[in-house]
């Protein structure tokens, strides 16, 4: 949201807010400056009473008609004032600031007709300090010297000789001081409204940056969130899927065996039930990750114990392991694990192999790990077409999010008839920046 939207708001509400508390009464002084111009619009008819009505003892109905127009005059300015602010506050349009401003000359030359110039001229202090609210310093300072000039050419018209006399003199300086004071007052209001202006502003423009922040503290939440939902898919799949995978194999097996073979399928239930124990071990040793109270990880020891769990006298699997895990992270030792689980497990689902061969190598910059099946193998292009979340784009994705995160990379190489080699490395020390996720495969074989 722009900050003058913002700040337009902002005043609209708070003129609410005055009209709710104050109801009518704001009318009678809405600001301070009416406080002043009230004050000489009303004092007009006041002064022209006193001083008709004590000169001459009488009363005539040429004073009551030129005292009702006065009153006229004056009520119409009070008017100009309340209604100015009633629908503009202090943000008037320029062109409508203008026709105010015209009007209220028009009626203080009728009042000032009207008194015969006696009291009146004291209004004409009212013209350049409205004008420099409106306009600035430039117009109210025109505005002033012709206040001025009219002031002294209708002295000289209506009282030839006054420079002779020093009360009129008294009142030529009183006047001359008083435009003085109302061009500087007008100044003051005129510094304070743009500091208080200059004060909304920045009040707007935090507004604005706290429902920015607030919206950038949402994003990041709802980021966050994701990057965790992800991450706990790709466990789930990594590890329970791929027990549950390989239990529904030995049930099957069972099944098949319980007439013919019942000690196979005896034993392939015993090792349905193994596996069910381990992946319940491993739940629990992800609850322990969680909670930051696991023991540390193993790639070697994992696999190995995964292996026992997996081969058979149908599926012979071989490890080879080179080289210490000291030194690389936990993430990145998960890593290589869900990695290689994830290569068994589409081995079994998918590649008909009956041999494999899992290569480890721990060296002093980078940990690789290499799966290689004779299996009948497929076309890489394949992974290319399949949609987004269709059933089987999972478990490749999830390993290349993992790797990547954590500045790795997964390279797989297939082909019809020549077996699987899955490929994944980790630097001992990732780069501060990882390529951006992809779950596609090139046409080379990386994914």
């Amino acid at each position: 949201m722009r900050v003058a939207t913002v700040q337009a708001e902002a005043s609209k509400e708070r003129m609410q807010r005055l009209r709710q508390e104050r109801g009518w009464t704001l009318w009678l002084i809405p600001k301070r400056v009416d406080l002043v111009t009230s004050a000489f619009y009303l004092s007009m008819p006041i002064f022209f009473f006193f001083y008709n009505t004590s000169a001459t003892q009488t009363t005539n109905a040429a004073l009551w008609w030129r005292e009702g127009g006065i009153i006229g005059a004056t009520l119409i300015l009070l008017s100009i004032d309340r209604l100015e602010y009633w629908f503009y506050d202090e943000a008037i349009p320029t062109r409508t600031a203008a026709f105010l401003l015209l009007a209220r000359i028009i009626f203080i030359e009728i009042i000032a007709q009207l008194d015969s110039f006696r009291f009146s001229p004291f209004l004409y202090l009212l013209i350049p300090l409205i004008a420099i609210l409106y306009f600035g310093n430039l117009p109210g300072s025109v505005l002033a010297c012709f206040a001025w000039m009219t002031y002294l050419v209708k002295h000289m018209l209506n009282s030839p000789g006054w420079l002779s006399n020093p009360v009129e003199i008294q009142y030529f300086v009183i006047f001359t001081l008083g435009l003085v004071f109302s061009i500087t007052m007008a100044l003051v209001v005129v510094r304070e409204r743009a500091s208080k202006t200059n004060a909304e502003r920045l009040l707007a423009e935090l507004e604005v940056s706290h429902r920015q922040l607030t919206s950038y503290a949402e994003q990041v939440e709802e980021l966050a969130i994701a990057k965790e939902r992800n991450r706990l898919a790709r466990d789930i799949h990594d590890s329970l899927g791929h027990y549950l995978t390989v239990i529904n194999v030995q049930l099957e097996k069972a099944l098949v065996f319980r007439d013919k073979k019942p000690q196979e399928a005896d034993q392939a239930i015993h090792d349905a039930k193994g596996l069910a124990s381990e992946a319940l071990q491993d739940v629990r040793r992800s609850v322990s990750a969680l909670r930051a109270a696991g023991e540390n990880f193993s790639t070697q020891r994992s696999l190995r114990r995964l292996i026992e769990h997996l081969q058979d006298h149908q599926l012979a699997i071989e490890l080879q392991v080179e080289g210490s895990e000291a030194g690389f992270s936990q993430e990145a030792l998960v890593a290589l694990y869900r990695a290689a689980q994830e290569g068994l497990t589409n081995v079994q689902k998918h590649a008909m192999a009956t041999r494999v061969r899992i290569e480890l190598r721990f060296g002093e910059q980078e940990a690789t790990m290499r799966l290689s099946d004779n299996g009948r193998g497929f076309d890489t292009a394949l992974l290319r077409r399949l949609a987004p979340g269709r059933e089987g784009g999972y478990g490749l994705q999830g390993v290349q999010e993992r790797m990547e995160l954590i500045g790795g990379y997964v390279i797989l190489e297939s082909a019809p008839g020549s077996g699987t080699h899955l490929l994944a490395g980790i630097a001992k020390e990732p780069p501060a920046h990882t390529k951006p996720l992809s779950a596609s495969v090139s046409k080379e074989g990386h994914l």
